[in-house]
């Protein structure tokens, strides 16, 4: 999916920089959500949007972290890094609670290891890539026998 940004959002990247040529030879769409600030992905103000959400997954990291796990698994044949055929954010609902997260997104995972599926915090995912011996069944979901 192509990354629209507002007239708004570019203000913001444009105003950490104070020389323009700078600004447009370091421009990438990862610096322009780099650049946004927190308050840009209010509730109250930022529509739940694919769009938004795309641009809130980057913000928070997740994206690249998704990116370098899948590139590890790529690189090593499997080895290291970790896989799964869908691995898909949704926002949470503004009147839905979900303990043990702090983040405006949970996950849908498919068939991630030994077949596991279902819904995970970013915190649960992160943790799934950063510790080799957990199993994602063993932070949630339902794992098909």
């Amino acid at each position: 999916m192509e990354t629209v940004f507002s007239i708004e959002e570019i203000r913001h990247y444009l105003n950490r920089h104070s020389c323009i040529d700078k600004a447009l030879s370091e421009l990438s769409e990862k610096a322009v959500v780099d650049a946004q600030p927190e308050s840009a992905f209010n509730p109250l103000t930022c529509a739940q949007t694919d769009k938004n959400l795309a641009k809130y997954e980057a913000h928070i990291g997740m994206l690249n972290i998704k990116t370098r796990q899948r590139e590890l698994y790529r690189k090593t044949e499997g080895k290291e890094g970790r896989y799964w055929m869908a691995l898909s954010p949704r926002w949470i609902p503004d009147d839905a609670t979900v303990e043990g997260t702090e983040y405006r997104i949970g996950y849908w995972v498919n068939y991630g290891d030994n077949n596991t599926y279902g819904n995970f915090t970013v915190e649960q995912i992160q943790l799934w890539f950063e510790n080799p011996e957990i199993q994602l069944h063993q932070l949630g979901g339902t794992k098909e026998s």
